[in-house]
C-alpha cells in the first residue's frame, strides 16, 4: 500500500512504531500553520466583502467542506481496509462537525457558543500541538487532519464576523452539551478501549501531558480545570463590552 493511504497504525506497522515524521514547532508545522492563518484570513476577508445572502451561503460552502472532508476519512480508510472505531465521530471536533450542520439549517444561540467555546480552542490547539506527528506530510490522513481543523476554526471565526457576541449565560448549555458527549465517548472507550475525548490516555499530547503532570492519573480533572480557564479568557472580553456598552447607554439616557 502506497504511504499516501496508509493510517497512523498502518504506518506504525509497516515502519515501527514510535516514529515522528513531523515534528511540533518545527519549520514544517511553522509552513502548516501559516497555511491555515493565510487561508482563514483570505476567507474571512471574503466573508466580511459578501452580502447576507453571500455570508449565508459560505457557510453552507464551508459546511459542506467540512463534511466533505471527514467522510473522505470514512471512505479512504474503508476502502483500503483500515478502518477503525476510533474513526467514528465521537471526537470533540468530529462532534463539532454535526453542531455546525445544524447551526447553519437552523442557527441558534446554543449552538453558536458551543462552536465558539468547544469548537475554537480546540480546534486551534489541535493545530498548535497536533496528534498526526507520525505521519508523512503527503498523507490523506495528514491532509485531512490539517484541512477539516482549518474550517474548524474558519465556522467559529466567520459567526463572529458576522455580529454573533458570545454570551456566557449559555454557557451552562454548552457543559450539558459537552457531558452528553461524554456518555457515549466513555462507553465505546470502554468497550472498544478506544480514547475518544483523550478521556483513556494522552497520547503524548503535551497540554494533556502537562495535566497529567499535575493530577497524575486523574488527568482529566486537569482537563475541566483548563477548560474553566479558557472559557474565563474567552467570555471575559465579552462580558467587559457588554458592561461598559450598558453603562455607556445608561449615561446617554441619563443626560
Amino acid at each position: 500500500m502506497s504511504d499516501f493511504w496508509m493510517t497512523s497504525a498502518t504506518f506504525s506497522q509497516t515502519y515501527g512504531s514510535g516514529r515522528v515524521l513531523f515534528e511540533t514547532l518545527s519549520s514544517a508545522h511553522f509552513l502548516w500553520l501559516g497555511i491555515a492563518a493565510v487561508a482563514i484570513a483570505l476567507a474571512m476577508v471574503l466573508f466580511r466583502y459578501l452580502g447576507e445572502k453571500g455570508r449565508r451561503r459560505m457557510f453552507v460552502v464551508v459546511t459542506v467542506l467540512m463534511l466533505a472532508d471527514e467522510l473522505l476519512k470514512y471512505v479512504a480508510t474503508a476502502v483500503t481496509g483500515q478502518f477503525e472505531v476510533q474513526f467514528l465521530p465521537f471526537h470533540l471536533c468530529s462532534v463539532n462537525l454535526f453542531v455546525a450542520l445544524f447551526n447553519t439549517i437552523k442557527p441558534n444561540k446554543v449552538t453558536k457558543n458551543i462552536l465558539y467555546a468547544l469548537c475554537l480552542p480546540g480546534a486551534i490547539i489541535a493545530l498548535l500541538v497536533p496528534t498526526w506527528t507520525s505521519l508523512p506530510q503527503w498523507n490523506v490522513m495528514f491532509l485531512h487532519s490539517e484541512t477539516v481543523h482549518m474550517l474548524l476554526v474558519l465556522y467559529p471565526c466567520m459567526l463572529l464576523a458576522s455580529g454573533f457576541k458570545p454570551d456566557y449565560k449559555v454557557l451552562p448549555w454548552v457543559a450539558l452539551f459537552l457531558l452528553g458527549v461524554c456518555v457515549p465517548a466513555v462507553a465505546l472507550n470502554t468497550i472498544f478501549d478506544t480514547n475518544f475525548l483523550f478521556l483513556n490516555g494522552t497520547v503524548g499530547n503535551p497540554v494533556l501531558e502537562l495535566c497529567k503532570d499535575v493530577f497524575g492519573d486523574v488527568y482529566q480533572i486537569g482537563l475541566v480545570v483548563l477548560l474553566v480557564i479558557v472559557w474565563f479568557l474567552m467570555y471575559l472580553p465579552w462580558e467587559i463590552a457588554r458592561v461598559a456598552k450598558a453603562k455607556k447607554l445608561a449615561g446617554l439616557a441619563a443626560k
